[in-house]
């Protein structure tokens, strides 16, 4: 072990306590999307005030916060981006709570909460992570961005996309790299990731008095005829031999939410169904949008009375791939085998992330990689080992290290 990586253990075992009373504190502010901005002050106020320099919150309107924060090198270099999001899931049911969602309980050295997983402990761990290099004085060519982001569980343009949008993230360097940190129980880095098209399709039927049927057209029963079609698209999309992802599970496209008629007496006038589809690498948007079209163009041929109209929701999250051989996930793996003495997996992700975006919107190589068991996101009992916590904060500062550093002498370190 190097000197400076003992340094760098050695400096954020000095500041377990009081990392994991902060990181406790951000647990214990409930932050649900669209209401960010108490969680987005609390870290901010607290990084500042636990000496990092360069820390502030933007975005398009005062309810919409994205906090970011940077570590500034000393010579001309690349930026290393980490990303993670401020909002957290709903809770769904109180009650059924063995540790409150938002009572920063720990027990057998776990936290609970809401949002632990999902995606606190990954977003907060990278931000603690530049505080203790930023305290350390850790010498680093280039700089490294930190953000915090809102609007990131609806898939909102508030968040990491307005960050992409006004130049805070953008590629200037050709080495630049990022990370995100959603769970992967620091074990796994996950380099593909699909994306995730919605689309809501209305079926446009005729109301009527439903003793008299035959005088309105039931949307309804129009709207079978497309469900079919859609399960039939999945087998198709599902089994062609000829679109295979290495990293990812086939493609796949369902009826997600269904939503029509009104009342029991009358014949419904129209259904909206969400439409949600897993696409690979490679695929186009427009191109799984025109499938749903060819549907409507086909069953309108074969009656007449089949009309429907496709809206596509706003949120497109694109599928992305990382090349194997970025340095980084080299770096990572270095990182984890000397804090957690284990080797890294390479994988894919079914899920989608803003490091998504990241990569098809700056071309900056953003792979996945964070703590928390993606298991538990969104249960009742969502909790994060709190060593695994610590962990991921001396991960991160070390593939800083790995990525950035410069050792005595001038050399750099990676």
């Amino acid at each position: 072990m190097k000197e400076m990586e003992r340094n760098i253990i050695d400096a954020v075992e000095e500041q377990r306590e009081d990392l994991i009373q902060f990181f406790k504190e951000l647990v214990m502010i409930p932050s649900f999307n669209k209401h960010e901005q108490a969680v987005a002050a609390h870290l901010m106020e607290g990084l500042k005030r636990r000496g990092m320099k360069d820390v502030q919150i933007m975005g398009p309107a005062p309810d919409r916060p994205n906090v970011v924060a940077y570590l500034h090198g000393t010579e001309v270099g690349p930026t290393f981006t980490f990303n993670g999001h401020l909002d957290v899931l709903a809770v769904q049911n109180e009650d059924a709570w063995k540790h409150p969602p938002f009572g920063g309980e720990i027990e057998d050295g776990k936290l609970y909460g809401r949002g632990t997983v999902d995606m606190k402990g990954g977003t907060f761990s990278s931000f603690f992570a530049g505080l203790v290099l930023e305290k350390m004085g850790l010498p680093i060519r280039g700089k490294v961005c930190f953000t915090g982001v809102c609007d990131e569980l609806i898939s909102g343009d508030q968040g990491v996309i307005y960050l992409i949008r006004s130049g805070v993230i953008r590629k200037e360097h050709p080495d630049d790299i990022g990370l995100n940190c959603e769970p992967t129980d620091l074990k796994e880095m996950n380099i593909s990731t699909k994306g995730v098209l919605r689309a809501d399709v209305k079926i446009i039927g005729r109301g009527a008095f439903n003793a008299r049927p035959y005088l309105g057209i039931n949307a309804i029963d129009k709207a079978a005829k497309f469900i079919e079609e859609i399960q039939k698209l999945n087998y198709k999309i599902g089994h062609d031999v000829n679109h295979v992802h290495p990293m990812l599970e086939p493609r796949t496209v369902c009826v997600a939410t269904i939503r029509g008629g009104g009342q029991a007496n009358m014949v419904p006038d129209s259904v909206t169904m969400t439409v949600t589809r897993r696409l690979h690498p490679g695929e186009d948007k427009d191109e799984c949008l025109k499938d749903y079209q060819d549907i409507i163009d086909r069953l309108h041929a074969e009656d007449p009375e089949f009309v429907a109209e496709v809206h596509p929701w706003k949120g497109f999250r694109p599928p992305a791939d990382v090349p194997a051989d970025t340095p980084l996930i080299g770096a990572v793996a270095r990182a984890q085998k000397l804090i957690c003495g284990t080797e890294m997996g390479i994988v894919g992700s079914e899920g989608g992330t803003d490091g998504s975006h990241v990569v098809a919107m700056t071309g900056i190589p953003m792979p996945v990689y964070g703590p928390g068991n993606y298991k538990l996101l969104g249960t009742e009992e969502e909790y994060i080992a709190l060593d695994q916590f610590i962990d991921a904060v001396k991960i991160y500062a070390l593939t800083i290290y790995y990525m950035l550093g410069i050792d005595e002498g001038g050399k750099i370190n990676g």
